[in-house]
């Protein structure tokens, strides 16, 4: 399990093990969703295909497997259908041996057991179970522990976008993709309208809840193939694959006006300000300089920004056209 590649191998490598060392007549893996307060069903051996994904609320209860998760003890029952709290899944199944996933007191999950046959399982089973589901544990947490770790090193701490050392990452494989399907790369780079102003006249905390807002909104109007980077202080880059000088500017307008719209429509910026959107746009051919096209889309939205302070009928926080 500490070798395999992914959370789905240590799911297989658990299944196969408990195969080898229970007689039981069907298996499942249940994973609580912290989000969602539910018990998901992330893997199986015996059970319906359809099972796959099942979501068992916790808050309800229902279920012998959300008993283990809420109690975070060991339950055996020798015959389902006399226990109240069982819920009839696949008819054939008497009696149930269901374990917690535990890592350091939280319970992760439920593995359990079931047997066509009444009072299937004995004490050592139930042993043997639950010390696979210890190193369960063990294996999904240090996983985990090491995609946060990865998570971390190339997100930007404050507002939940990708930062700068992902970036390098994304441009050298957006490149060689590039090149090998001759597509072109757009870039939109953005930068808040009077952010310094809310900075001067409400401090830096009240400037950071806007930085953050600003981020989840550009996050909230991209394509899921997009990327929003951190540039630097309320600079965001967005990168956008596939994307031709035809799309690249309607995709501006868009990302702008969705900007506005949900930042108008949160709390984070002050009353009395309108935090607008400059932006500038650049697209790459393969071939061409990718840190230059970054450096033409920088150049571009300071053009877009000193436009618009100078247009008629323009102020603060109002939008204008992308360069």
């Amino acid at each position: 399990m500490t070798l395999a590649a992914d959370e789905q191998t240590v799911y297989r490598v658990v299944l196969e093990v408990a195969r080898k060392v229970l007689d039981f007549f069907n298996c499942a893996i249940l994973l609580v969703d912290d989000r969602t307060r539910e018990l998901v069903m992330v893997d199986e051996h015996g059970y319906p295909p359809e099972t796959r994904g099942l979501r068992l609320s916790l808050d309800e209860g229902r279920g012998l497997s959300c008993w283990v998760a809420q109690h975070g003890q060991i339950l055996y029952v020798p015959d389902v259908l006399q226990d109240e709290r069982y819920v009839a899944g696949v008819p054939e199944a008497r009696s149930e041996l269901a374990v917690p996933i535990r890592f350091q007191g939280r319970t992760l999950g439920v593995l359990n057991v079931e047997s066509d046959r009444v009072d299937a399982f004995d004490r050592d089973e139930a042993l043997l179970l639950q010390a696979l589901a210890s190193q369960m544990a063990v294996a999904l947490e240090a996983r985990r522990a090491l995609a946060e770790l990865q998570r971390q090193s190339i997100t930007d701490s404050l507002t939940g976008a990708f930062n700068r050392r992902y970036l390098t990452r994304l441009l050298s494989a957006e490149q060689s993709r590039a090149a090998r399907y001759d597509r072109p790369i757009g870039f939109l780079m953005t930068d808040l309208d009077d952010f310094k102003a809310i900075n001067d006249r409400h401090g830096h905390a009240c400037g950071d809840k806007v930085l953050v807002a600003a981020a989840e909104a550009l996050m909230g109007a991209v394509r899921e193939i997009d990327s929003v980077i951190r540039y630097g202080g309320d600079e965001f880059l967005i990168v956008l694959p596939e994307t031709s000088l035809d799309g690249v500017r309607p995709a501006a307008e868009r990302i702008r006006r969705t900007f506005m719209e949900t930042l108008a429509a949160g709390s984070a910026v002050p009353e009395g300000f309108r935090i607008g959107l400059s932006v500038g746009t650049a697209v790459h051919h393969p071939g061409e300089d990718l840190d230059a096209k970054v450096r033409e889309a920088d150049t571009a939205m300071y053009s877009d920004k000193r436009r618009r302070r100078k247009a008629p009928g323009t102020g603060r926080g109002t939008s204008g056209s992308a360069s």
